[in-house]
């Protein structure tokens, strides 16, 4: 046991090196996150809330172009008028090509929610936002595969290509 005392100090004080400033930017993100979440479960859900939370996060632009698009075209699937986000469709697609457009990691995750998106379609049933478009979603399948740029079908989309 007295040997495993010393190895166990040698662990806790490797965890206990993170940089204040890093201990500060993780609970900055929990607490949007946390914002982010209750605004959701709100009836109706309070996507406005939301989206300041996150455009207020100090998180790189990209991700907040990723964060707040994704979040205003999954609200699109709502079928009521009244539950749906004061943003377009079109708004929540431009934000989450500028994230694809960009570098690092979101430039990474956007194409594979845009191809997502575009291979289900948004809303189904009675009430469908935007219908599948198989093209842009091989399109953005090509973009996450490195073989195209997000331009290309930035666009495709916008009826350039």
């Amino acid at each position: 046991m007295r040997c495993a005392l010393p190895a166990l100090a040698v662990v806790l004080a490797g965890c206990s090196s993170q940089s204040t400033e890093e201990a500060d930017w993780h609970s900055s993100k929990r607490a949007t996150d946390l914002v982010v979440e209750e605004a959701l479960a709100d009836e109706p859900p309070d996507y406005a809330r939301a989206i300041t939370a996150i455009e207020r996060s100090g998180r790189p632009s990209a991700t907040v172009a990723l964060e707040t698009g994704n979040l205003i075209i999954a609200g699109h699937r709502e079928v009521q008028p009244e539950r749906r986000p004061a943003a377009t469709l079109e708004q929540g697609l431009s934000l989450l090509e500028r994230a694809a457009s960009d570098r690092g990691e979101a430039a990474d995750i956007a194409p594979q929610h845009l191809r997502l998106w575009f291979e289900r379609g948004v809303g189904s049933g009675v009430y469908q936002a935007m219908p599948p478009r198989p093209e842009l979603a091989r399109c953005w399948g090509a973009v996450e595969e490195r073989a195209q740029r997000a331009a290309a079908c930035i666009a495709m989309r916008a009826g350039r290509r």
